[in-house]
């Protein structure tokens, strides 16, 4: 088990405000604030042969990050040197149907919607269509670290450098929001957007129409990665600390922090069964958490490849994809299996 019991969850109606700080178009300070060495993850013990759940698929060479296309049934696979993209159908995932070269080493992916792929590389954001293997490239400050694509249609591009880039859906910069000290992960739901900083281990508002920063709120002593579920709940890990919180609410809230062993690091949500799920890369542990009563309740827990870095859920069918960042395969548990 790597969660202690419903007793050690500490619910609260409000967190410590970290900063309410404002972004400018216009400004390209980063605040002078305490800040901590960005959390990486846990390093994950060896896995015994057979022991992960599910379905393995060799990927040597594979490693770098993981996204998935509902519309299209498809994930994508970064390289280990992040130097390529391989695509690969769900229904057929030993073969890739097309893998497409970087004009850069690339850090990670943003959103994979319609069958086109946002690649983050230095000083550029690349969206690789999937099905032509054609990429455009959009030229912007710094290293993006995060970027997603809103149901606005428009694309919010962090940065090494605590800024914002909003991108409009012609692929202009509309404005430049500035004030974090890093944007490592970007969240969106009906027109809410939140930024995490590992920098600050700190969750912000973003106002993209004001182009200002709102509430900030401590999620924990070391945050790494964000999503949001069809609630409006933004689910982070704090990998340092151990454990797993939420925020939701304008102004933005914490409703609960909940203890989680064995660094908690990758995290997402199955909007059809209503779980969220979160890699603990200490045990090589994945876990399924419902949230219904207001604090996560343990459902299922499975053992994953080691070192699963990156995981991804299928929205509609429930299924988890986690990646080795150590060449040990994608792991596929289906609904079925769980």
């Amino acid at each position: 088990m790597n969660v202690r019991g419903r007793a050690g969850v500490v619910t609260v109606a409000a967190a410590a405000v970290v900063a309410l700080l404002a972004g400018c178009s216009d400004s390209g300070d980063t605040p002078d604030v305490p800040t901590i060495a960005p959390q990486t993850p846990i390093a994950a013990p060896a896995v015994e042969a057979g022991a992960p759940a599910g379905q393995v698929v060799s990927m040597p060479d594979a490693g770098g990050a993981l996204a998935y296309c509902s519309s299209t049934e498809q994930v994508a696979v970064l390289s280990a040197d992040g130097r390529s993209v391989q695509f690969r159908p769900t229904a057929a995932l030993s073969t890739p149907t097309r893998t497409v070269g970087l004009s850069d080493k690339a850090s990670g992916f943003g959103t994979f919607a319609n069958g086109v792929l946002q690649v983050l590389i230095p000083h550029a954001l690349l969206t690789v269509n999937s099905a032509t293997g054609d990429v455009v490239r959009t030229d912007l400050p710094g290293t993006p670290l995060s970027a997603v694509l809103t149901s606005q249609g428009q694309t919010l591009v962090g940065n090494d450098l605590g800024q914002i880039a909003v991108i409009n859906a012609e692929g202009g910069i509309e404005k430049t929001i500035s004030g974090l000290v890093r944007v490592d992960a970007l969240a969106e739901h009906a027109g809410q957007v939140v930024a995490l900083d590992r920098a600050q281990s700190s969750v912000t508002q973003v106002d993209i129409a004001d182009g200002d920063l709102g509430v900030a709120l401590r999620s924990g002593d070391g945050a790494t990665n964000l999503t949001v579920d069809h609630f409006g709940r933004f689910l982070s890990t704090d990998t340092k600390g151990g454990e797993f919180l939420a925020f939701s609410g304008d102004p933005l809230v914490n409703k609960f922090r909940y203890p989680v062993a064995f660094g908690p690091y990758a995290v997402g949500y199955d909007d059809t069964h209503n779980l969220a799920w979160v890699a603990t890369t200490g045990d090589n542990k994945v876990t399924a958490y419902e949230l219904a009563s207001g604090t996560p309740v343990q459902t299922r827990q499975f053992t994953t490849v080691g070192q699963a870095d990156s995981m991804v859920v299928d929205p509609d069918r429930g299924t988890v994809y986690l990646l080795s960042a150590r060449g040990e395969g994608l792991q596929v548990i289906d609904a079925d299996q769980q």
